[in-house]
């Protein structure tokens, strides 16, 4: 990849050290989908597709790679941590730019991670029964100690993130291997084997495997804390790209080799197949891993997500104090009330998982759209700004962010899992971007003072220069 040596004009001056070096970036990037929901997601498409589903996985990791290219170009272009915000404000003007980041992270984020919650409180009711008597929600607790932990600051997070990453992706390629193996063989309970594919059903899963690869751009918004963020950022995203491939590639062919059908579908697989391959004695041990997973998650997106409010309200795209920082660099008034909407989300919600698929759903699809967004700003800034220094280019540009911005499109129309979800999914995508939208109008037209679709360059190139209060 073309990196550039020019350092100095991506080192933004936060007032913070270069904490995280490669490993923890990596960790960050891959820490969104190394978690419960996504190993369900993944087994359960196998168990639609078969074989085909692999095919999909790779047809994803395509799409995957071009908004990695966009993010990796426009983050060391305009480093702040704001991420999508800043560059959105600098191509598309302020109004979508709100829109980008409130609908396609934190309105994610405040309904993708009670869902989670949700599986760690399902998980440990099987496990340990007891547990769950004496606290009804247990995953509150876990929720608020990463609050705490991350109010410590970047150097705490790092090591976190990195110790729980490196157990999560252990234990899932060791679950992979120790399945084919056990397996023996590349045919399938069900009889299907590698010949057996076809890509029209291969094309009809990519809606489906692309959850398992998005999130590798929560790396942008930690960028002010990078230790050599012009080699860093883009290489963590490439390097957890291919590593989230690979561990699900595995992950799944075990098991369609040890499991049949309906339970590849049920609500528990990943359980499922650890027991089949270890046997009864893995319950436990994956009960761990799996709750690490989800905290690896919530570790990820408390951290980033928290920066990326902060970046907005330095922008003036949120109220002020939202941008503010203890003494340990953290935004801590951003984590709150993050960590404290989650919360409100999660708790009356009670133990029902499928009283929020349609709003889960609803919500990925508006992170497609962010990513569209993301792609049009690459492109407007190629065209507005073609002299401006950019380590990191992307290459054979215009064509990934082309066709990134068709496929995601595909992907969108087809974005629900059964035809009778469709309705409620679309009204719930509409309905999250029309209240961003319409807060966007609001605050840019009478707070802000602007027209809310006018890119002002000047202000986004000035404020990458500026000291993070």
């Amino acid at each position: 990849m073309p990196l550039n040596q020019q350092t100095d004009a991506v080192s933004p001056n936060t007032g913070r050290t270069g904490a995280l070096g490669l490993p923890a970036m990596v960790a960050t990037a891959v820490g969104v989908v190394v978690v419960q929901s996504t190993m369900i997601s993944m087994l359960n498409g196998a168990a639609i597709g078969g074989i085909n589903y692999l095919v999909a996985i790779g047809l994803s990791a395509l799409l995957a790679l071009s908004y990695v290219l966009s993010f990796s170009e426009l983050s060391l272009m305009l480093p702040q941590s704001g991420s999508v915000s800043a560059y959105t404000e600098a191509a598309l003007g302020p109004g979508l730019a709100i829109v980008a980041t409130l609908s396609g992270y934190v309105a994610v984020a405040l309904l993708g991670i009670p869902a989670e919650l949700i599986l760690v409180d399902t998980l440990l009711k099987r496990v340990a029964p007891e547990l769950s008597s004496a606290l009804p929600y247990p995953s509150l607790i876990l929720l608020a100690l990463f609050f705490l932990l991350n109010l410590r600051g970047v150097d705490l997070f790092a090591r976190l993130q990195s110790i729980l990453v490196a157990v999560m992706f252990t234990g899932l390629f060791t679950i992979g291997i120790v399945g084919l193996w056990r397996a023996g063989t590349w045919v399938m309970p069900g009889g299907i084997s590698l010949t057996g594919l076809d890509a029209g059903v291969a094309v009809s899963l990519v809606a489906l495997a692309i959850w398992g690869l998005v999130g590798l751009e929560f790396v942008c918004p930690m960028i002010g804390d990078a230790r050599d963020p012009v080699r860093h950022v883009p290489r963590s995203m490439l390097i957890g790209l291919v590593m989230i491939v690979v561990v699900y590639g595995l992950f799944c062919l075990a098991g369609l080799a040890l499991l049949p059908a309906e339970k590849l579908g049920g609500a528990t697989p990943h359980m499922d197949l650890a027991l089949a391959a270890f046997g009864p004695q893995a319950k436990w041990p994956f009960a761990a891993l799996a709750i690490l997973g989800s905290a690896t998650l919530l570790n990820t997106v408390l951290a980033s997500v928290s920066r990326m409010i902060q970046g907005m309200a330095q922008s003036g795209q949120l109220p002020g104090f939202l941008g503010r920082e203890n003494r340990n660099g953290a935004p801590i008034w951003a984590l709150l009330c993050f960590t404290v909407a989650i919360g409100a989300v999660r708790t009356p919600l009670g133990m029902d998982a499928t009283s929020i698929l349609t709003l889960t759903v609803a919500a990925a699809g508006c992170w497609l759209v962010a990513y569209i967004i993301v792609h049009m700003d690459l492109i407007v800034l190629r065209v507005r700004l073609p002299k401006h220094v950019r380590p990191f280019r992307s290459p054979l540009f215009p064509l990934p962010q082309v066709l990134g911005i068709l496929g995601m499109g595909y992907v969108f129309m087809n974005i629900s899992p059964t035809p009778e979800l469709a309705a409620p999914i679309y009204r719930n995508v509409a309905s999250m971007l029309g209240i961003t939208l319409i807060y966007s109008l609001v605050w840019t037209l009478l707070v802000m003072r602007r027209n809310p679709f006018r890119p002002e360059l000047a202000g986004v190139l000035q404020n990458q220069a500026q000291p993070h209060d």
